[in-house]
């Protein structure tokens, strides 16, 4: 199982980062560089209050569709891929095998709402 993705993402408001989303065994796990400078983020499993693809224009990053990880407390994080478009599904799927979301019917798409 792939555990490791090029992304870029945005947390709320802040500008654009680049970078790795690493699938770890408790958190999700952004590292990579905001500009120049290095950031790091590591979202614990049970931080996230909702997992969903985010379609609409205020939730894609370079015009793509975006994984919104809802966190519990602290603004949204907004994950695009960096290069491959089915990146977002798959890190869906696996967030759906490790039990922290589950699959619901919306107007014909996908969505996953955290369990």
């Amino acid at each position: 199982m792939r555990t490791s993705y090029g992304v870029v993402w945005c947390e709320g408001e802040e500008p654009l980062s680049r970078g790795k989303l690493e699938l770890l065994p408790g958190a999700v796990r952004l590292d990579g560089l905001t500009g120049t400078d290095h950031t790091v983020h590591e979202i614990a499993y049970d931080d996230l209050g909702k997992v969903r693809v985010g379609r609409s224009e205020a939730d894609r990053l370079n015009g793509h569709a975006a994984l919104v990880l809802e966190r519990r407390n602290g603004p949204a994080i907004r994950v695009a891929a960096a290069s491959q478009s089915w990146v977002v599904n798959e890190l869906l799927e696996q967030l759906v095998a490790l039990g922290l979301a589950e699959l619901a019917e919306s107007k014909g798409s996908k969505n996953f709402a955290s369990s």
